[in-house]
């Protein structure tokens, strides 16, 4: 289970909420928890949007277990050709991906050889309303349209990825490889 982190107090946390409800929240960077079964955290998770975009997680010590690398431009961009790069603990490149195209998409490791697939699920709300929203209502219209924009879904906008392992590659078994989906997920 995943929750969303917020720094300050509750007047803090309540300021946050009110932000994301009014689409004000829209691109800023996200801190979130991956906890167990009992609660205890078991990772923590930071999504800077910048350039470069990078997604970094941390055991519960506070030291690196993964860490994604997408290239954006200054005006935060995403630069083409579009691909996402996981480092290990050791800042060892494990894995690359071109996500130029919708996918499923290739996960190469640091030797380029293929250690598996990465698939995005169902698509997430259209940044776009709705021309029956249209009809309906035009200030409900952009208020659909505005809270869509909130929603972060990762790499393409999808409500869920997942990760196929390559049985053949031993760059498979690797903890930052496995966190994938999590990684692509966080990534702006």
């Amino acid at each position: 289970m995943t929750a969303r982190v917020h720094n300050g107090g509750r007047a803090a946390k309540a300021l946050w909420k009110l932000a994301t409800l009014t689409g004000m929240d829209a691109g800023n960077d996200i801190h979130a928890e991956l906890r167990g079964a009992q609660g205890r955290v078991l990772a923590r998770i930071s999504s800077e949007n910048a350039a470069p975009a990078t997604v970094t997680i941390t055991d519960d010590a506070g030291v690196v277990v993964a860490k994604a690398v997408r290239e954006k431009t200054l005006l935060l961009r995403v630069k083409h050709p579009d691909a996402l790069t996981v480092q290990d603990a050791d800042d060892a490149v494990v894995a690359q991906i071109d996500c130029e195209d919708d996918g499923p998409w290739t996960v190469r490791g640091g030797t380029d050889e293929a250690v598996g697939e990465l698939f995005g699920g169902d698509p997430g709300p259209s940044l776009a309303p709705n021309w029956s929203d249209w009809l309906i209502d035009a200030n409900w219209a952009l208020s659909a349209a505005t809270y869509a924009r909130t929603q972060h879904l990762g790499l393409r906008r999808v409500t869920q990825y997942g990760f196929v392992p390559n049985a053949e590659s031993p760059a498979s078994q690797s903890l930052a490889v496995i966190l994938l989906p999590l990684l692509a997920g966080f990534i702006y």
